[in-house]
């Protein structure tokens, strides 16, 4: 889990002169290359911005760039230097260099060990002692197929050469401009409808099966992080009495992490489970010079003998790795092909944040259907947005925080962006979670915490049955502003073992669910017992009561989701009755649902009137 941040659009100083070169003498040992005065122009989206010449080629510096609307950051601690897309000044002109003499020298160019990224994409570059310089062929070179198709580089660059005027026109990939209000309507329409639904338990046939790999035919498998059940090689007593459908061991392509970690490598042969594995990484481009490293932990897991999903690159759209949608799909594609090939038993899985900055929309980086097998978000329910109480309505309406911070809330992008775009896939709670301590607020938050728990693990799979995986993040992070750890709360545990015993969930693979959530309009139910759910959502005020009433004698009042109350059909006679559901809300609403329920012998059908 990564922190949420958003991109926002930044101001710059316009400058606009030719690169300067060190005023120290470069000796011939350390020079490692000449930089030469040109006549070949380049404009930027528009704005004319000086050219130099190296190795024959044009090339310009990221120090000029940064006031084109990029923003230029340096790392000594890193030894690096990344040069970032941000937004363009409006009406900015530039001018060209003088070229004074072209092809006479400049300066010497530097060895140096300091590598250059380009929208987090490394590129060769150029150091005189006081700038960097890339050549514009690199930046803008479209290498395969998927460039050409969407017309940009690694880089996120293109640009064309105009013989007449001798000029490059180049042009930057931008991301979106922040039109907050246009965002914020669209949040509002997802999030700010009233709704009501009233569940029964259906036929494991009923369910929603998309014939995925890893994909279990019904129900949600219950999902834990490897350590998230206690550590007893560290100490760490368990926190449930049971074993989980699935386990996610977290790789990190950066260490090139080939084996799990313990305490799943000692326990994974006695767990009936999926073994989910969440692949980071700090820069995509680097599986291409890796399939050999590849191989080898996808080789190791294999042999484990456990059913497996592959999460690579996950929250792209809030982090570095998607800084360059181009390079970030291409590369996705690139592991995804190399898994279907050779490891056709293994699952992808595509997996942005639940909610991601504002100008990224999940669009930019979906790689296609063909090479997502599942997909999933990280998603964690706060009270505050950036630690801030006082966070305001907009934020909890554009991150889920806050009166929005619900189950069903955190699925609600990802789900209108498959549905707009007709994807059918299994869908997880790839990491999930309701924050457990606020370090910079210690007051107890369990009035408020523990019915979106119950929301996470109950409402999603009513309203979202393509939702087959959750999985609870157990962890701690220290970088984090919240706390995730189940150690410090009972009642969490209690919640979630509830709905395990008596919901729609499996805590071994392969297994059945005892049930599959089904709307009871119109669901014909056989049995003894016809019990019913209330799903019910009202915008920034909780649900305070659900009251079922038959043949106007109230019958149950429940306060806790999922709301359940079991209607024995012995005790009706045969024929139609009248089923109301009274929803009351913290702040007063009351809604009213009536329904005509229909009794013939052992079996019953509501019906709304």
């Amino acid at each position: 889990m990564r922190k949420l941040f958003i991109i926002a659009a930044m101001s710059f100083l316009t400058m606009f002169a030719v690169s300067s070169c060190s005023q120290e003498k470069v000796s011939e040992n350390e020079s490692a290359g000449e930089i030469y005065y040109t006549n070949i122009k380049a404009s930027i989206d528009g704005a004319a911005i000086p050219v130099v010449e190296i190795n024959g080629k044009a090339a310009i510096s990221l120090q000029d760039m940064a006031s084109y609307g990029f923003t230029l950051s340096e790392s000594a601690y890193y030894n690096r230097i990344d040069l970032k897309t941000d937004y363009m000044m409006q009406g900015m002109a530039g001018k060209d260099a003088d070229p004074l003499h072209p092809g006479e020298k400049m300066c010497d160019l530097e060895n140096t060990d300091v590598v250059t990224y380009v929208n987090n994409v490394r590129i060769d570059s150029y150091y005189n002692g006081v700038n960097t310089y890339v050549c514009i062929e690199d930046l803008c070179d479209l290498t395969d197929p998927y460039n050409v198709e969407v017309g940009f580089s690694d880089y996120n660059f293109n640009c064309t050469f105009n013989e007449s005027e001798n000029r490059y026109y180049i042009n930057a990939f931008r991301f979106p401009e922040l039109d907050t209000e246009k965002i914020l309507a669209e949040r509002e329409a997802l999030l700010c409808n009233k709704e009501f639904e009233l569940y029964t338990e259906g036929s494991n046939d009923d369910s929603i099966y998309y014939g995925a790999k890893c994909e279990p035919r019904a129900g949600v498998l219950a999902g834990m992080v490897s350590d998230g059940n206690g550590n007893e090689y560290e100490g760490i007593p368990r926190m449930f009495d049971h074993d989980f459908a699935s386990y996610s061991d977290y790789m990190e392509f950066d260490l090139r992490d080939t084996d799990l970690d313990m305490p799943l490598i000692k326990d994974i042969e006695k767990y009936n489970c999926v073994l989910f594995i969440p692949w980071n990484t700090s820069d995509v481009t680097q599986v291409y010079e890796n399939d050999d490293y590849m191989r080898e932990m996808l080789d190791t897991v294999s042999k484990y003998n456990k059913p497996i999903i592959v999460r690579f690159a996950a929250e792209m759209n809030v982090s570095a790795l998607g800084d360059s949608p181009t390079a970030y799909v291409k590369a996705f594609r690139h592991v995804a092909d190399l898994i279907h090939n050779e490891y056709p038993d293994i699952a992808v899985m595509w997996s942005p944040n639940d909610c991601g900055a504002l100008n990224r929309p999940m669009s930019l980086y979906y790689p296609g259907d063909e090479y997502v097998d599942w997909i999933g978000i990280s998603g964690f329910l706060k009270r505050d947005f950036m630690a801030d109480p006082n966070s305001g309505r907009n934020a909890g309406l554009f991150f889920n925080v806050g009166d929005f911070a619900w189950g069903p809330n955190m699925l609600s992008q990802v789900m209108d962006f498959m549905e707009k775009n007709g994807i059918e896939k299994p869908v997880a709670v790839s990491e999930g979670g309701v924050v457990t301590t606020m370090p910079y607020d210690n007051s107890d938050i369990s009035d408020w915490a523990e019915p979106r728990l119950r929301s996470m693990y109950w409402n999603i799979p009513m309203k979202y049955p393509q939702v087959k995986l959750i999985t609870y993040f157990n962890h701690t992070s220290p970088y984090e502003a919240c706390g995730y750890d189940l150690g410090e709360k009972p009642s969490y545990r209690e919640i979630m073992d509830e709905a395990f015993e008596n919901g729609p969930y499996m805590l071994e693979y392969p297994s059945e669910p005892k049930f599959t959530f089904v709307k009871a309009d119109g669901y014909t139910v056989s049995g003894g017992t016809l019990p019913l759910y209330t799903y019910s959502y009202i915008p920034e005020e909780e649900t305070k009561q659900v009251t079922y009433s038959i043949d106007g004698i109230q019958a149950s009042a429940e306060t806790d989701i999922p709301y359940k109350y079991d209607i024995d059909l012995a005790g009706l006679t045969d024929g139609e009755h009248e089923l109301a559901v009274l929803v009351e809300g913290v702040k007063g609403t009351v809604d009213e649902h009536v329904y005509t329920l229909t009794k013939n012998g052992e079996s019953a059908v509501i019906t709304s009137r």
